[in-house]
C-alpha cells in the first residue's frame, strides 16, 4: 500500500495503522464498508469488474449461509465463540426443520389413501365434504412438498416397493439383517442429490 492510498483510507476512517512494525487493520467503519461492498451490484460503467463482483456475491453468500462476520473469514483465529454458538444454534434448527418436514413427508401416503377411502363412501353429502377437504389437504401436501424439495428432501424408495434392508436407511421391528428382501412401510427422507444423500429420517420397513 503506497502513501497516498494509505493516508486516504486513513482520512476516509477506514483504516488504523500501526508503526512499529508497520500494520494495517479495517477499522469498523472500513468493515461497514466492505459488508456493503461486496453485497453491491457491478457499479455502472465498470462492467469490466463483473468476475470480482461474482466472487464477493459468492463471498456474501457463504457468510450468510454459515452465520459468519465478514471479520470471521478473514479473521487468524476460529470464529469468536458468540458467533459458533450462533451458527450451531442454526444449524440444529435446519436439523429439526429437516426431519419435521421428512415426518411429514412420510406421512403423506397414508393420509392420501385415508382419503381415497373416504371418497368412495356411498353417501353423498358425506362424499362431497370429503372431496372438499381433499382438496384442501391437497393443497397443503403441495406446500409442503415444495419445502421438502428447497431443502432437496425426498424419498428414497416410494412406499410399497420391496428393497434391500439397509440398516443406515432403514429401520424395522423384524431385525432384518443387511441385504435382506423388505417391504417399505414409510420411506427413507434423503437430502442432496443422488451421488451424495445424506439420510435425514430412517425409513420404516416390514420382512416380505
Amino acid at each position: 500500500m503506497n502513501e497516498n492510498h494509505r493516508k486516504k483510507l486513513q482520512d476516509l476512517g477506514f483504516i488504523h495503522t500501526v508503526k512499529k512494525p508497520l500494520t494495517h487493520s479495517l477499522s469498523e467503519k472500513g468493515w461497514q464498508w466492505a459488508r456493503k461492498e461486496i453485497a453491491a451490484p457491478v457499479p455502472k460503467g465498470m462492467m469490466g469488474m463483473g468476475a470480482l463482483y461474482a466472487v464477493l456475491g459468492g463471498l456474501q453468500r457463504y457468510i450468510e449461509r454459515h452465520g459468519y462476520r465478514l471479520e470471521d473469514v478473514f479473521a487468524e483465529d476460529e470464529p469468536k465463540g458468540r458467533d459458533r454458538s450462533r451458527q450451531h444454534i442454526q444449524e440444529a434448527a435446519w436439523s429439526e426443520a429437516d426431519e419435521a418436514l421428512g415426518q411429514a413427508l412420510q406421512d403423506i401416503p397414508v393420509l392420501t389413501k385415508a382419503i381415497d377411502a373416504l371418497q368412495q363412501a356411498s353417501n353423498k353429502d358425506f362424499n362431497g365434504l370429503v372431496k372438499r377437504t381433499s382438496g384442501a389437504a391437497k393443497l397443503v401436501l403441495q406446500s409442503v412438498k415444495h419445502a421438502g424439495r428447497k431443502r432437496e428432501l425426498s424419498w428414497a424408495t416410494e412406499s410399497g416397493s420391496e428393497t434391500a434392508f439397509d440398516p443406515v436407511m432403514h429401520r424395522s421391528d423384524d431385525a432384518p439383517q443387511p441385504g435382506d428382501r423388505v417391504r417399505v412401510r414409510k420411506p427413507p427422507i434423503v437430502r442432496g442429490p443422488e451421488n451424495a444423500r445424506v439420510v435425514v429420517l430412517q425409513g420404516e420397513v416390514e420382512s416380505v
